[in-house]
């Protein structure tokens, strides 16, 4: 911009001196200068008008990253990032549909469920890897079998969680339902439940784990989903739970910055492993969770980067698992290339 004024200024003077003889080529120099200036001015105030991405996360994992980047401004000076919190499915469902919104924290079963009904909706990446735990005060639960009579506690109804378990449970020989009997509540009240011993098993993901845990000291982690993963498909990839994404209109209006986010995002992901005490006070500050609960549980969050495209081997695997178990928990069918945004 200043090499641009200094061009326009000394063609200014130029015509100023050729026309010193004639007060009207004068006038006509400074009339031409001001509306230069007056445009060039526009165009700047134009390039810097603040542009605000609303991003719809639960508070968990794959929200943390996202912080970083707020308290940084690492998208431009110009550029805000809004966050909204969700806390069921179907809460996020709607930040999709309302139109206010731009992008999203994606349990990978929700996702597909609306990718297969036809909403425009586009996987940026995978965040968050074998994050979720089995949890019981139950001293003798040993094995799967063993719900047989029992209640267990699910957050996020058709989520990752929800889904492989009544996997796990089914592949036991125990029928959910009948031998089992399931009950969901939000994240934070499955937390709440178990550390106060209402609850005797349960689901739950990172940091609640091990706020549950601090709160109770019966309570255990029984098994983690990811180790369950692995025997059932006899590999030893990591489970993928949750992700990133958009909507293909969005990234039509805005494909440069919806490619400096996923940067930006990536590299977020590496500072806050490496640098937990202040990812916790930045987690306090946005979000309301303790500080020292981030410390403690982040070396568990299974919080990883992999661009959607780079993910397809687990999610192909996640999806075609869940699709011969119960089609409905992924929208009927195995998304298609379509569902994975890629940088062009």
């Amino acid at each position: 911009m200043r090499k641009i004024l200094a061009l326009l200024l000394a063609a200014v003077l130029c015509l100023s001196l050729v026309a010193c003889g004639g007060t009207n080529s004068s006038e006509q120099v400074s009339d031409t200068s001001k509306n230069s200036l007056e445009k060039l001015q526009s165009d700047n105030i134009q390039s810097m008008k603040m542009v605000t991405i609303t991003v719809g996360v639960p508070a968990a994992p794959p929200a943390l990253p996202i912080l970083k980047m707020i308290e940084t401004k690492v998208l431009g000076e110009n550029v805000e990032i809004k966050l909204d919190i969700w806390n069921e499915p179907e809460t996020l469902i709607a930040m999709v549909q309302d139109g206010k919104h731009d992008m999203f924290a994606f349990p990978l079963t929700v996702i597909s469920k609306l990718y297969n009904k036809g909403l425009d909706v586009r996987l940026m990446n995978v965040n968050t890897w074998g994050v979720t735990y089995f949890m019981t005060s139950d001293p003798d639960f040993k094995e799967w079998s063993d719900l047989k009579g029992k209640t267990v506690y699910i957050p996020l109804q058709s989520s990752p969680p929800d889904a492989l378990i009544q996997y796990f449970i089914s592949e036991a020989g125990l029928e959910v339902g009948k031998d089992v009997k399931i009950i969901y509540a939000t994240t934070p009240e499955v937390a709440s439940l178990l550390a106060s011993g209402e609850a005797v098993y349960g689901t739950l993901i990172e940091p609640q784990v091990t706020k549950a845990m601090m709160g109770n000291e019966n309570l255990r982690i029984a098994c983690s989903f990811e180790d369950e993963w692995q025997r059932v498909n006899h590999t030893e990839t990591k489970i993928p739970n949750a992700g990133f994404g958009t909507t293909q209109k969005f990234i039509d209006e805005n494909t440069e910055l919806t490619m400096k986010f996923q940067k930006a995002y990536q590299e977020a992901s590496v500072w806050a492993k490496e640098n937990p005490e202040e990812m916790g006070a930045l987690a306090e500050k946005y979000l309301g969770l303790k500080a020292l609960l981030i410390v403690k549980s982040l070396p568990s969050m299974g919080l990883e980067f992999k661009s959607a495209t780079d993910a397809k081997e687990e999610l192909s695997m996640f999806y075609q698992l869940l699709f011969d178990f119960n089609p409905p928990m992924i929208g009927g069918k195995i998304p298609d290339d379509g569902l994975y945004y890629e940088n062009k």
